[in-house]
């Protein structure tokens, strides 16, 4: 009988709101994979989606909505709820009826280790996962970066990987033990991990993406969703009589990509306008700036490109921490104002910019490209003392 490769089984949780925590949990999952061939079977579920009861699943679909066209609401309800108080009454209240599609989950795929990547998941995933028979070992990976909600400390997981000094602060003032917190950095895909690319590479990256490979290229995108006035921006930009090539990622904004089509700066050249891409880590290490939103999963990414950052918008609650990181390192500014934007840029594309080399020196201190090999291998570590799991072969599976 042919002898057949197995697997150990580990469970990604995630949920659908904004791109980040999808996105965390495929860097790591890819991570795992790269590092460790043919030895981990992943599976990446959002049990918003397969396993929660209809009021609570369409309540995460809000998400989007909200943060759009109703930030103001949004900050208010993170504010609101960012206390353990309301942790506690929110868990008893609603996310106790994820616990049944979760243990069912659990009970069908039979993990080594549970991860949860989303802060509504931890407190009923450290549940399910402590009741079975068997010590399921269960860990937390926050994806925001400074702002971290009181959702994301849950007391009961085996670890939590930490983005940063703030929220390490943040998990061991909600009695996290120290021995349980380990401060890594947020996960990057693989793709923004290499070294910051040289003027030779850039200007090849540049000439690959149909771009000049030579001058000063300004990259304008709203996180995946094209957040925070994208349009405007990139209209503003195109119509200042800048010495800049401007390209624009308006993400799944396909509104903004439609008003966007045909524009022009003022030397007369096409501006290249892109949906969503599957190449971002190309665009983002062509670029000499990365004008963006205040998201975590974007602001680590230009850091580990070695590109600085000039934060347009950030989505208050989680974000206005992240702004404030950034320009207190140096790694950027803040420009919320179409006149600041323009100055600023105007400032940075002067040849010889004392700032610009500044702000590349901060970049540089900040970036942690190992997080994601970090967060790897903390998870590995536990699914490799956890009881031996096996699955017959099969590729690493995101759904």
């Amino acid at each position: 009988m042919k002898h057949r490769s197995v697997r150990t089984r580990l469970l990604f949780l995630i949920a659908d709101t904004g791109g980040g925590h999808r996105a965390s949990a495929a860097a790591v999952a890819r991570q795992i994979d790269e590092r460790h061939p043919g030895v981990y079977d992943i599976r990446v579920v959002d049990p918003f989606a397969t396993a929660a009861p209809g009021l609570v699943a369409t309540s995460t679909r809000l998400y989007g909505p909200l943060t759009q066209s109703a930030s103001w609401l949004w900050g208010a309800l993170y504010h609101a709820t960012n206390s353990r108080a309301a942790v506690s009454v929110i868990d008893r209240a609603v996310l106790r009826r994820l616990e049944p599609g979760l243990q069912r989950v659990v009970a069908s795929l039979d993990p080594a280790v549970v991860v949860s990547f989303h802060p509504l998941l931890n407190h009923a995933a450290a549940r399910v996962a402590h009741r079975r028979g068997r010590r399921l070992p269960m860990i937390t990976v926050i994806t925001d970066l400074v702002d971290v909600h009181a959702f994301w400390a849950c007391r009961e997981v085996d670890a939590i990987a930490i983005p940063s000094p703030g929220g390490l602060d943040r998990c061991r003032r909600a009695g996290i033990s120290a021995s349980r917190c380990f401060e890594y950095g947020l996960a990057v895909d693989a793709s923004f991990q290499a070294p910051a690319p040289g003027p030779v590479e850039r200007a090849a990256l540049r000439a690959r993406l149909g771009m000049r490979p030579e001058g000063f290229m300004v990259l304008l995108c709203g996180g995946a969703d094209g957040s925070g006035g994208i349009a405007r921006r990139a209209q503003a930009l195109a119509a200042a009589d800048l010495p800049v090539d401007l390209a624009v990622i308006c993400g799944r904004n396909a509104r903004a990509e439609r008003r966007l089509a045909g524009l022009r700066d003022t030397h007369g050249r096409a501006v290249p306008v892109h949906g969503f891409v599957h190449n971002m880590a190309d665009w983002v290490r062509a670029a000499d700036v990365l004008v963006t939103k205040a998201g975590p999963g974007t602001i680590a990414e230009a850091l580990c490109c070695g590109v600085p950052l000039l934060l347009s918008w950030y989505l208050p609650g989680q974000e206005r921490g992240n702004v404030e990181w950034v320009v207190d390192t140096g790694a950027g500014r803040y420009v919320p104002r179409l006149r600041q934007l323009v100055d600023t840029i105007a400032e940075l594309s002067t040849p010889g910019s004392v700032a610009l080399g500044g702000m590349r020196e901060a970049v540089s201190r900040s970036a942690r490209p190992e997080g994601t090999a970090r967060i790897a291998g903390l998870i590995v570590s536990f699914a490799a003392t956890a009881r031996e799991n096996v699955v017959p072969a099969q590729p690493v599976l995101a759904r």
